[in-house]
């Protein structure tokens, strides 16, 4: 899987001229935080609802009210905007997106064609990014879901799996992953069946420890 199979190319963006004013109300009416700027064709940076609010909160001046209101709005968006951008292109892996996202501790995602990082294909947030690994991991579908603690001290992962097999258990999702304080695996399986008791007693009789989850 790949940014550019779930990233919106229908990008709303602003040049750096925008006055402030205007941008803020572009982001009201389409209801979202962020806007690109691009001069010409080319990303020049990204304004955000934080930036802007960080940039006109003014501290103590001896200016008043209607001088201040003057400035700001005066304000254009190359004033406020980011111009120290993390991008990605197209055939970037959604899972290493996902991972500098976090790493980089940034919310919006600019995917640039790779042999011209000033052109902007489009953008991905991490919301974005959530709802999709939320699918990806059948959270919030219906079936079951199993959780097996450490399965290597009873067996392994691939026993698990040929024994839910003939049971004739259809299995949507699988993942392991390691717990905070912990240092082995365990391992979720989502389960496209409504009934998942005949497949827990099976899996403790051979010592599993299971949880079943909420449906």
């Amino acid at each position: 899987m790949y940014i550019k199979e779930y990233m919106n190319t229908n990008v709303i963006t602003v040049n750096s001229g925008t006055l402030i004013h205007d941008a803020e109300k572009i982001m009201r009416d389409h209801k979202i935080r962020r806007l690109p700027v691009v001069d010409k064709g080319e990303l020049v940076g990204i304004v955000t609802k934080d930036r802007i609010r960080e940039a006109t909160i003014t501290p103590a001046t001896s200016l008043g009210v209607w001088e201040l209101n003057y400035l700001l709005a005066k304000m254009k968006v190359k004033d406020v905007m980011v111009t120290s951008l993390y991008t990605v292109n197209p055939d970037t892996p959604l899972e290493k997106a996902i991972t500098e996202a976090h790493e980089q501790g940034i919310g919006t995602l600019l995917v640039v064609e790779k042999n011209d990082p000033k052109r902007l294909l489009g953008i991905a947030t991490t919301t974005d990014l959530y709802k999709v690994t939320t699918t990806l991991l059948g959270f919030g579908e219906k079936g079951v879901h199993l959780h097996i603690i450490n399965p290597s001290e009873s067996g392994s992962v691939q026993e698990v799996l040929s024994m839910i097999i003939e049971q004739e258990g259809k299995i949507n999702s699988m993942f392991t992953i390691i717990p905070p304080g912990k240092e082995k695996e365990d391992c979720i399986i989502h389960l496209d069946i409504a009934d998942a008791d005949q497949i827990i007693k099976k899996l403790k009789s051979k010592g599993y420890e299971i949880e079943e989850r909420a449906r």
